[in-house]
């Protein structure tokens, strides 16, 4: 303490307690000490510390399987927005456009049987 008078448990031995003040200068050391022993019986608590971080780590896998469903959702709606984007193109095609693109396709299709048959 900075100022010159000392507290009730820093008194010098000289000075004469009274039973009261003894006996409430061994409380206060009990109260201080017991606060001690709790402090490092929790920071030696290796199980405790163990399940708060399979606890923070559980969270962390869930929080990131929330994020992951989201972005999947959300790339699941664009791709769909942009299928349906294609088709209603396709469909707006005159039907011999629709035709050729058809055929074209299943000239593809045969091409790479043909091609995979050979090898």
């Amino acid at each position: 303490m900075s100022d010159s008078t000392p507290s009730t448990d820093e008194k010098q031995p000289a000075e004469k307690q009274t039973a009261d003040e003894i006996q409430a200068n061994i409380e206060a050391t009990r109260d201080r000490l017991a606060a001690n022993v709790d402090a490092l019986s929790e920071k030696l608590d290796v199980k405790a510390h163990a399940q708060e971080a399979v606890h923070d780590a559980g969270a962390k896998v869930q929080d990131a399987v929330a994020d992951a469903r989201e972005s999947v959702a959300s790339a699941a709606g664009s791709a769909a927005a942009q299928s349906r984007t294609l088709v209603d193109k396709f469909r707006a095609l005159p039907l011999a456009a629709q035709a050729a693109i058809g055929a074209g396709a299943a000239a593809l299709v045969v091409t790479l049987i043909v091609r995979s048959a050979r090898s």
